[in-house]
Formats: C-alpha cells, structure tokens, sequence
C-alpha cells in the first residue's frame, strides 16, 4: 500500500486545528487530573492504538469504507 500523504492544504488547515485543539484538550485534562506528563503519553498511546492497522476499530472502519452500503 502507498504511504499517504497530505497536502500542504490539508496540513495547514484542519491538520493544524486537530493538532492545535488535542494539545488544549490534553492540557484542560492534565490540569483537571493534575496528573504527571507520563500519563497523557500513556493515555494518547491507547488512542494511537485504535488507528492501528491491526486493530479492530482500524479493520471496522476499512470495512465500511470498502461496503458503505451495508452501513
């Protein structure tokens, strides 16, 4: 499979935001929790896994890409 890429478009707009809106999402967290640094890492490493290519959430979401019309 071919490694996708965004285009600078992309990248500068709803990339930017995403990224700019988990960063104050992940801070508003942390100050709520008052927790160490090391338990935001843990906890985006259990997000980052449902993107997984393995994962069931991946596979689910491949598939209805693949059948929309079964959703």
């Amino acid at each position: 499979m071919e490694k996708w890429i965004p285009s600078q478009k992309q990248k500068s707009g709803p990339i930017s935001r995403t990224f700019e809106f988990f960063v104050d999402e992940l801070t508003e967290l942390q100050e709520d929790l008052v927790c160490p640094d090391e338990f935001i890492c843990e906890f985006l490493e259990v997000v980052k896994g449902r993107w997984s290519p393995n994962s069931c959430h991946s596979k689910l979401r491949q598939h209805k890409r693949e059948n929309p019309s079964s959703y």
